[in-house]
C-alpha cells in the first residue's frame, strides 16, 4: 500500500499510478472514493473486486469538465450538467453517469488522467461511505494499490442523479442536494414551453381525479390544478379547458368526438382557461380564440395531421393551428396549456411571455 500526500508531488504520483492501471483511494468533494482509469479494463475490474460490487451496477465517472462529459454522456446531458457543475449533480446519458466534483485537487487529478476516472465511494458495497482516509483503508484499502490522505472530507448528502434523454427530457433517478422543478403533467406542450423558457425540470405525472363544473370554468381549472400539484415543494401543475356556450370541452374520448368538438367550435369564439398551481398557490389565465369556418374535409385534414385526443378542445394552436385558428387574444402559451405570466410571478421564468 502506497500513501500519497494531497500536494503537487502526491498529485503526480496518484496520476501515474492510475494511468498505469492501479486502483486507489482519493479524496472528493463529498466522501472518499475508490478510483480507476476508465480506459483500462483490468483497472475497472479491480475496482469492482475491491468494492465487492455487482457487475450489474454501473460505476459513474468523475470528470474534469463539461468538455470531457460530452464524449461519455452526449451533448444534451453534458449541456445540462454544465449549468450545475462543479457540484453534487450526476447526469446520466447514453448509459453513462458523470459529474464534475467541487474539489480542485481532484479535478486536477482527473485532467492528468485524460479527463475522467471511474469513482465509487471507498467502502465495501452495502457499508456506509467514509469521510476519513483511515476509515477507508480499514474498510476497503487492503486490496488497493495506493491512497491519498486529505484529512476529513466534507461528506454530506449523496449527489442528485438525473437521466437526460436525447430530446432533453430529464428523469429524476435519485433525490439529492440539487433540486429541480417538478412538472406534474405529461403534456408535451407544457414541457416544450418550459424548455423554450430555459427551465430545467423533471416530469412526475399526476394521478389526481379531475372535477368539472359546467357553469364555472375558473373553478374547474383552479381545483384541478391544485389537486394535481398537491401543494408539494417545487411542484408545478396545470389544468386547461376550452369553454364555449356554457359547456366545458376537455380532452375528447376518441377521434369521432374530436371531430364533433371541432365542428361545434367552427366559426365561433371560445375561451381557453388554464389554472396553474405552484406550491399551493394558484393562478387562472384566460385567452379567447376564434376558429375559422371549417368544412368536414378541413376537419378531417386537421385530425389526420394532429392527434387531437390528448388536447383540450381537440386542438393544438402550436401544431398546424393555422389550419383552424383565425385569431386569438391573450396569452398564446395559455392556449397551449401553460401561461408564462404566473411562472414569472413565482420566479420560475424571467419576463412575462404571452402574446
Amino acid at each position: 500500500m502506497k500513501m500519497f500526500p494531497n500536494d503537487e508531488k502526491g498529485l503526480i504520483a496518484a496520476a501515474e499510478a492510475l494511468n498505469s492501471g492501479e486502483v486507489g483511494i482519493i479524496p472528493t468533494d463529498t466522501v472518499y472514493g475508490l478510483a480507476a482509469h476508465p480506459d483500462i479494463p483490468s483497472a475497472v475490474d479491480g475496482l469492482y473486486v475491491v468494492k465487492s460490487r455487482s457487475r450489474e451496477k454501473p460505476i459513474a465517472l468523475l470528470i474534469d469538465g463539461p468538455e470531457s462529459a460530452a464524449r461519455y454522456i452526449g451533448p444534451a446531458a453534458a449541456s445540462l450538467g454544465a449549468r450545475y457543475w462543479p457540484g453534487a449533480l450526476t447526469v446520466v446519458g447514453r448509459g453513462e453517469g458523470a459529474r464534475v466534483p467541487a474539489h480542485e485537487w481532484t479535478r486536477r487529478l482527473l485532467k492528468l488522467c485524460g479527463g475522467a476516472l471511474r469513482v465509487t465511494s471507498a467502502n465495501v458495497s452495502g457499508a456506509m461511505p467514509v469521510t476519513e482516509c483511515g476509515a477507508a483503508l480499514s474498510r476497503a484499502g487492503l486490496k488497493c494499490d495506493f491512497a491519498v490522505d486529505d484529512g476529513v472530507s466534507p461528506g454530506g448528502e449523496a449527489s442528485t442523479v438525473v437521466k437526460v434523454g436525447e430530446d432533453g427530457e430529464i428523469e429524476l433517478l435519485r433525490e439529492g442536494p440539487v433540486k429541480f422543478l417538478v412538472l406534474a403533467s405529461g403534456s408535451p406542450r407544457r414541457a416544450k414551453i418550459l424548455r423554450d423558457a430555459g427551465v430545467d425540470f423533471v416530469v412526475k405525472k399526476s394521478s389526481a381525479a379531475e372535477v368539472s363544473y359546467a357553469g364555472d370554468p375558473e373553478r374547474t381549472v383552479r381545483e384541478n390544478a391544485l389537486a394535481k400539484g398537491g401543494g408539494a415543494p417545487r411542484t408545478l401543475s396545470a389544468d386547461t379547458i376550452v369553454w364555449f356556450s356554457g359547456r366545458i370541452y376537455g380532452k375528447p374520448r376518441d377521434l369521432e368526438e374530436a371531430k364533433r368538438f371541432l365542428k361545434e367550435l367552427s366559426g365561433q369564439v371560445h375561451c381557453v382557461y388554464t389554472g396553474v398551481a405552484y406550491e399551493g398557490e394558484v393562478r387562472v389565465a384566460r385567452s379567447d380564440v376564434k376558429f375559422r369556418e371549417l368544412s368536414s374535409a378541413q376537419i378531417d385534414e386537421y385530425v389526420a395531421r394532429v392527434n387531437p385526443v390528448d388536447r383540450a378542445g381537440a386542438y393544438d394552436i402550436d401544431e398546424s393551428g393555422d389550419l383552424i385558428v383565425e385569431s386569438y387574444s391573450g396569452s398564446y402559451e395559455n392556449i397551449m396549456g401553460l401561461p408564462l405570466e404566473p411562472l414569472a410571478e413565482w420566479g420560475i421564468v424571467k419576463g412575462k411571455g404571452g402574446a
